[in-house]
């Protein structure tokens, strides 16, 4: 069994192929990589069944990491760039899991006096109803 130090379906992933010695996707998993430019990457990975969650040890479903390199240095135009690529991933699980007359309740979950933390309260006063 393979120890996981992160909860990042992507990281995972990558440790049990190279723990297994593994060139192909794992059985069970399937993955896609998009990188937008030199500073932002989506990874996409989607676990199809017990045998996926077994190897990675994450429940079937569908796992987004968007990777940006140098935000804390990054200029406005940038940051407009990672935001909207984060809108349009989150667009597009919106529209599969939403219906378009329904309801949607947002939670903005987090301590906003602990910075690693505060993204939720953030957010949340932020969105427009």
């Amino acid at each position: 069994m393979v120890n996981f130090r992160t909860d990042l379906a992507n990281e995972r992933r990558e440790i049990y192929k190279t723990a297994n010695k593994l060139e192909d996707e794992i059985n069970g998993i399937e993955s896609e990589e998009e990188k937008i430019d030199e500073n932002i990457k989506v990874d996409k990975v989607k676990i199809l069944n017990e045998e996926g969650e077994k190897a990675i040890g994450k429940p079937i479903g569908n796992y987004i990491t968007i990777d940006v390199k140098k935000l804390r240095i990054a200029q406005q135009e940038e940051i407009e760039k990672t935001a909207d690529v984060l809108q349009k991933e989150l667009k597009k699980i919106i529209d599969i899991h939403v219906d378009k007359e329904g309801s949607a309740l947002v939670v903005g979950l987090g301590n906003i006096y602990v910075t690693p933390d505060s993204l939720g309260p953030k957010v949340i006063n932020e969105i427009e109803v």
